[in-house]
């Protein structure tokens, strides 16, 4: 059982706490640089101005205050974890469920939530097992084990119907629930495709979309530090940032900055890192990545899923492929997102009635783009029941 029992009240950080934040923050070693040196990422330069405003401008207090005007729940998993998130009660329409990714949490959702409740809809966003306040379980975890809490949250609240918008982990997330309560499940919207439908596409027939989709896929995958961290060393990497607030910033701030349009704030940045290094998730949110990888057996995919996807063998024609969702679905895709997923591979695995390719925004869509992302959703839960 985990030591860490949170109530709705835990987000009132304590005075100690965030003292010892801001000894931190003024304690920093910065690393040496060669002056002139190239230097990729999110540099120190552009860092020390954030790290500045941390320690004497950022107010923690007025996020907590911001947490308990939407509202939260707090409730207990079947085998004793406690799940936190938050929970504003709409009108008559269809309750929504939001599903955040990684690395962020239900702050993801704080300026979509009230457009929706506006609009009239209930709105539940609960963090993922491991994030923010919610404990992680003791045994494996897994997208099923997540969904399912998801689930109980939703009966607990008085909702047994009700939409599920999701992205990044929450696109995975939302699909698997829908997989594992299609009773209760009555509509997906996703601001992507999940990425391992894309070891379903044939590449000896792919069309050229589908091609630029998978070239596009292996450039992140070969090209992202954060995902061969995440999955192959998560205790380096959680030694590392769990230690220092400064290096967590550093680590948060080049994924914010490479993964987004420019329109994310320094407030919803901070409010991101204060809560994962106030919760002590960071380890713990990075189970999704690493016990998947720890482990993997290509056998799950089929035969030759090891070989690439340039190899002309299709994945589809091995014998994997997942059975198609038949909810209604909608997708949401922004321009400045990881990967643009063709519609024909949407269409084989959901029951798409609603594809937008929106005129901006990023990986990051309800912090960029608020408004866009809201009134889709508005637009295509309108009526369900």
């Amino acid at each position: 059982m985990n030591n860490r029992t949170p109530s709705v009240h835990d987000v009132t950080i304590s005075t100690e706490k965030i003292n010892d934040l801001h000894r931190r923050l003024d304690t920093v070693v910065w690393p040496r640089r060669a002056t002139g040196a190239a230097v990729p990422g999110f540099d120190t330069d552009r860092l020390r101005p954030l790290v500045d405003y941390w320690r004497d401008g950022f107010d923690w207090r007025a996020v907590e205050a911001r947490l308990m005007e939407l509202g939260q729940f707090v409730t207990q998993t079947a085998d004793g974890r406690c799940m936190h998130g938050l929970h504003s009660r709409g009108a008559e329409h269809v309750p929504v469920l939001l599903i955040h990714g990684w690395p962020d949490s239900p702050l993801r959702f704080v300026h979509v939530l009230p457009l929706l409740v506006d609009a009239g809809h209930s709105v539940v966003a609960p963090s993922i097992p491991g994030f923010g306040f919610s404990d992680e379980p003791e045994g494996v975890m897994s997208l099923e084990l997540a969904a399912e809490d998801f689930h109980a949250v939703m009966i607990e609240l008085g909702y047994p119907r009700y939409a599920v918008h999701g992205g990044d982990w929450g696109s995975a997330l939302a699909t698997a629930l829908a997989r594992l309560h299609p009773e209760s499940v009555v509509a997906l919207h996703l601001t992507d495709v999940p990425f391992d439908l894309a070891f379903t596409i044939d590449v000896a027939s792919a069309s050229e979309a589908e091609v630029a989709y998978l070239k596009s896929i292996e450039q992140l995958s070969s090209g992202q530090l954060y995902l061969t961290a995440n999955s192959a060393q998560p205790d380096v990497v959680a030694l590392a940032l769990t230690d220092s607030p400064v290096g967590l910033l550093g680590w948060l701030a080049h994924i914010f900055d490479q993964w987004s349009d420019g329109e994310i704030s320094r407030d919803d940045l901070l409010a991101a890192a204060s809560l994962m290094w106030f919760a002590g998730s960071i380890r713990s949110s990075l189970r999704l990545y690493s016990e998947p990888a720890a482990n993997w057996d290509s056998s799950a995919w089929g035969e030759g899923a090891d070989a690439g996807w340039d190899d002309g063998e299709s994945e589809s024609d091995s014998g994997w492929a997942p059975p198609k969702i038949e909810i209604p679905t909608a997708f949401a895709l922004f321009p400045r997102d990881l990967g643009m997923a063709p519609r024909a591979l949407a269409d084989r695995h959901f029951a798409v009635e609603r594809f937008t390719v929106m005129p901006k925004g990023g990986h990051f869509a309800a912090l960029e783009q608020p408004e866009l992302l809201a009134d889709d959703m508005i637009t295509f839960f309108n009526g369900r029941s």
